[in-house]
């Protein structure tokens, strides 16, 4: 309980100082040799790099399957926004991300978008279906202007440029 009070305190305050803000000015990520085009859509606070479907105490960031979600019932049952399901513009090597399946054994990494602290909150809760989907690639660079904080499994630094 403890450890989520000072993410709710991180998550406030965050959410008012807005440290990585037009993101897309700062940061340049490549999937398999294609660039994607953060600056359209949604202005984005945050990326995900996820190889497994749960992340975050059971947020799943990706997003169900439309086959998976037809299987769910109940008065609960999430529904995919369009802000949910948009595709960066080059379309991602023409790959409909919308129905991509995440698979823990097909050697992808996903790319997700974050449009602030409180989205992954909402997908969390189940308030939002799921991240912004940018891209399933074997391959990922990323290439910062500014520093940012950064975290792999739980671990955070700040990464300057690079």
């Amino acid at each position: 309980m403890k450890n989520k009070l000072w993410y709710f305190e991180y998550a406030t305050s965050e959410t008012f100082a807005a440290s990585c803000k037009n993101l897309h000015e700062y940061l340049e990520i490549v999937c398999d040799g294609v660039s994607l085009e953060l600056a359209n859509g949604p202005q984005l606070q945050g990326i995900a790099l996820l190889n497994i479907p749960y992340t975050h105490g059971g947020s799943n960031l990706w997003g169900e399957h439309l086959s998976q979600k037809r299987m769910r019932k109940g008065p609960f049952r999430k529904k995919l926004k369009n802000s949910d399901k948009e595709l960066s513009a080059n379309s991602f090597n023409s790959v409909d991300l919308s129905i991509a399946i995440q698979d823990i054994g097909d050697s992808k990494i996903e790319v997700i978008g974050l449009e602030n602290c409180l989205h992954m909150g909402q997908v969390r809760t189940g308030l939002r279906a799921s991240g912004r989907r940018l891209a399933q690639c074997s391959e990922v660079i990323m290439t910062t202007k500014k520093t940012f904080p950064m975290q792999i499994d739980g671990e955070p630094w700040m990464q300057g440029p690079y």
